[in-house]
């Protein structure tokens, strides 16, 4: 009887998993197959936006009432955060509340705001939203018309895009595969520092020229399973560069799964979130166990409305600092320019 080769199945299960296996680029994964879009200044592109699956039961879009972004359901973009400048490599890393998790640089900023550390400090330790997209160039020279993976952040795009939407609803439909709209962006250049950047500066909507077969969703990637996330010991090492004992690393990462079985989210709830915080609020109300809560409230929407006062009074020409950045011609010879887009970028 001929001796079955010990190589076969290995080397078919080998075949068939780099035939999966797909590109990393950062925090970024790639399915087989699927390349990266990436916007250029003072270019425009047509693009469609195609919807997924979803799988993620912490989506950050996640709404039940709704139906939104719900697990099963198709929903058209995947929005997570970031964290930057991370470790001796200075990385951006997938920030692991994104997926419900708890994240050690975020308990860290939590700690040092609670030590009443400045603003700059708590800056640099925040996260950055950003979204992911599948989409299709159409007409376009340098790419096939086949689904891409979009990476950008959401000011870069989303929020003008939400702008557009809020004025006409309707819009809404464009990433639907029947009656779905090509969307024709405008990026120009943009500078912070000096570093230049491209900027979604007009959003069009056209007429598809055909609409997609639900078949297209088996080349679409699940964008719930595109992003790389270190595991809560592996960012702590990479966040405060030490070495952990092998043991103790294993014991903890035991105890980290144990965690994610029985907690259902570390997410911050969405009016909490420390993007929508000023940086000196955010102090547990442990902290000020000599004020009453109704007294906290108080000087919290005291703070509040004081800083907006002084944003406004910021701009020399009687805008909203750090909000009608660009939206005036004002805006163009303006002194405080930088500021002000930095201001709108937090």
């Amino acid at each position: 009887m001929k001796k079955r080769s010990s190589f076969r199945d290995k080397v078919s299960a080998d075949s068939e998993r780099q035939k999966k296996q797909g590109s990393s680029y950062g925090y970024l994964k790639l399915p087989k197959g699927i390349n990266l879009f990436k916007e250029e200044a003072k270019t425009r592109v047509k693009l469609d936006f195609l919807p997924y699956k979803v799988t993620d039961e912490n989506h950050l879009d996640r709404n039940d009432e709704l139906g939104i972004a719900v697990p099963g359901e198709l929903w058209y973009k995947k929005p997570f955060y970031v964290h930057r400048n991370v470790g001796i490599n200075n990385e951006s890393v997938v920030c692991p509340t994104t997926f419900g998790k708890k994240c050690p640089i975020c308990e860290y900023r939590a700690k040092r705001a609670r030590e009443g550390a400045d603003k700059e400090e708590l800056k640099l330790l925040k996260t950055s939203l950003r979204n992911l997209y599948v989409v299709v160039p159409i007409d376009n020279e340098k790419l096939d018309e086949q689904p891409y993976l979009w990476d950008v952040s959401q000011y870069l795009f989303q929020d003008l895009l939400n702008d557009e939407i809020d004025e006409d609803p309707d819009l809404g439909r464009f990433p639907d595969l029947e009656e779905g709209l090509t969307l024709k962006i405008r990026f120009s250049e943009a500078m912070i520092g000096k570093n230049k950047f491209a900027e979604t500066s007009r959003i069009d909507f056209i007429e598809r020229k055909s609409a997609y077969d639900e078949k297209i969703l088996s080349k679409v990637p699940n964008l719930d399973e595109c992003l790389t996330v270190y595991s809560y010991k592996e960012l702590e090492k990479m966040f405060l560069e030490v070495e952990v004992d092998e043991d103790v690393d294993e014991q903890d990462a035991a105890q980290e799964e144990d965690e994610d079985n029985n907690v259902k989210s570390y997410r911050v709830p969405k009016d909490e979130k420390e993007e929508d915080i000023p940086e000196k609020e955010i102090i547990k109300e442990d902290v000020e166990e000599a004020d009453s809560k109704e007294e906290r409230k108080r000087k919290r929407a005291a703070k509040k409305a004081s800083k907006e006062e002084e944003e406004k009074n910021r701009c020399p020409y009687g805008h909203r600092f750090g909000i009608d950045c660009d939206k005036f011609d004002d805006c163009k010879e303006c002194e405080l320019w930088d500021d002000c887009i930095d201001a709108q970028e937090d």
